[in-house]
């Protein structure tokens, strides 16, 4: 670690012990909140690069989404509260929720590195920049494969079973057939991908092939089907994976638009929450919903899924309940549950679905399971220590190394595309747990190895098919003395015919 970064970490460390401290002296929650509000800042001031506050650079990017899990419902009640104060439960997950920050702003402050301009040639093929590579075209088939285990298991379930189950039902028939729905992972990682090699060569100022602009808007458009589902983060998380990678690449989005974004995903997430009211029973009667729940909706600042999130934190931390056997159980059983479950049909319940056994029976008989952040899988598992942990191992080995591989000077546009892209989960993994995430880890390791495997085969393909073509002849061309020879001949023969 360069010398400016220890010092750096140092600092970030010393800033921890400003939440305790004015806990102690303030009390209900509010030297928590404090004490969050500076973490949750410092990784951008203490940037490599100096102090930036951008939403895609790593430093705020990863911090902000893990606030999204652990402080903004606890602050949004903070400030709505008579007395301006938290309830002892809600002060308790506060704490835990601060143990975490503090893990995520020591890493991030480690990991910031300055930033690197790409190397244009090693990404844009200048010689020729209108065609296709070899790599555009596998990336393009792992896509098309990727919407055929999808549609696989859309068949599987029946496609009339699919467009009128609700959304409930919709979430429980995907027990078991998780390999037919990391399609989408598959689907997300060609998005960016493409979407990185169009700006690229737009950027470089010349002519862009068309085939890539189309074949990414129509992957991006299969996605809408994820909404019609009832989803809300698919669509979301593959359009914050396109803008991860082009700021990774240096191509600047504006602050006004991402915050036009924002608000975009707001009005979105909570139509979607609205349809999904009515879900399965038609599209007339979810857009009617969506329409009617906007309308009534009083406080949109106030999101449900976000209070559901904390809600459940606040159960692990003060009912503590008994659904670890071992401290760290869960993080073994991580690895063990991406063993397929035809293969190992008694593998072992995830944390969530353990948690949903114990708070509500009824509902885990029917295979549902509850949402478990990082930080209360931490806190389960080992205290506030453990939450510390996981949220600083998972800020620094699936968010902010991969954001700097992605900005390497030399990542290829595949390395960049598929990086951002497991980044783009980080705010949908600090509220899932470690199982998931290793799993989507997986499932884009998987595309990424497609994608260079069938990259090879078509290199091949193609030297194959120029080796068989015959050789290009030339007609022969008569010598110039020949056809002089003829000339003067005949010449000499009319003279000799002359009297």
């Amino acid at each position: 670690m360069p010398q400016g970064r220890l010092v750096a970490v140092l600092l970030v460390a010393t800033l921890a012990t400003v939440g305790p401290i004015l806990e102690s002296t303030m009390g209900d929650g509010r030297g928590w909140t404090i004490g969050l509000l500076l973490l949750l800042v410092a990784p951008s001031l203490a940037r490599a690069g100096g102090p930036r506050f951008h939403p895609l650079d790593p430093e705020t990017y990863v911090p902000a989404t893990y606030f999204l899990t652990v402080g903004y419902t606890p602050i949004l009640k903070l400030l709505t509260s008579y007395g301006f104060h938290l309830p002892s439960y809600d002060a308790a997950a506060m704490e835990v929720g601060y143990a975490g920050a503090t893990g995520c702003a020591i890493v991030c402050t480690a990991l910031s590195r300055l930033p690197e301009s790409p190397n244009v040639e090693r990404v844009v093929p200048v010689h020729r920049p209108k065609a296709m590579l070899d790599r555009d075209w596998a990336a393009i088939l792992v896509g098309l494969f990727g919407l055929a285990l999808v549609i696989a298991w859309i068949v599987s379930i029946g496609v009339g079973q699919f467009f009128t189950m609700d959304y409930a039902s919709n979430h429980l028939v995907e027990d078991g057939k998780g390999l037919l729905t990391s399609g989408w992972y598959l689907v997300k990682l060609v998005v960016a991908y493409l979407f990185l090699r169009f700006a690229s060569v737009r950027k470089a100022g010349l002519a862009v092939p068309k085939t890539l602009l189309i074949a990414g808007s129509l992957f991006l458009a299969t996605l809408l089907l994820t909404t019609v589902m009832g989803r809300r983060g698919p669509l979301v998380w593959t359009v914050l994976a396109i803008g991860l990678t082009l700021h990774t690449y240096g191509i600047q989005i504006r602050r006004l638009w991402l915050a036009a974004g924002m608000v975009c995903v707001l009005f979105y997430g909570i139509a979607v929450e609205g349809a999904r009211a009515r879900q399965g029973r038609g599209f007339d009667a979810q857009i009617t919903s969506a329409m009617s729940h906007l309308e009534t909706i009083e406080n949109p600042l106030e999101i449900g899924e976000l209070r559901r999130i904390h809600s459940n934190l606040v159960s692990i931390v003060n009912e503590r309940p008994p659904i670890v056997s071992y401290a760290g159980e869960s993080w073994v059983n991580a690895f063990l549950i991406l063993i397929p479950k035809p293969l190992w049909n008694e593998r072992p319940l995830s944390l969530g679905q353990r948690y949903v056994w114990w708070q509500a029976p009824t509902l885990a008989r029917q295979g549902a399971g509850f949402a478990m952040s990082a930080a209360a899988e931490g806190y389960a598992n080992l205290g506030l220590l453990g939450a510390a942990i996981q949220v600083g191992v998972m800020s620094g080995l699936f968010f902010m190394l991969p954001l700097l591989v992605a900005g390497a000077r030399d990542a290829t546009p595949l390395v960049r595309a598929s990086a951002a892209t497991l980044a783009a989960f980080a705010y949908n993994q600090f509220r899932g747990e470690l199982t998931a995430l290793l799993k989507i880890a997986v499932s884009l390791g998987v595309g990424v190895v497609g994608i260079v495997l069938l990259t090879s085969v078509l290199k091949h393909l193609r030297q194959w098919l120029i080796a068989r073509q015959p050789a290009p002849t030339r007609p022969a061309r008569s010598l110039p003395a020949a056809h002089l020879g003829r000339s003067a001949t005949g010449a000499a023969l009319q003279a000799s015919r002359r009297p």
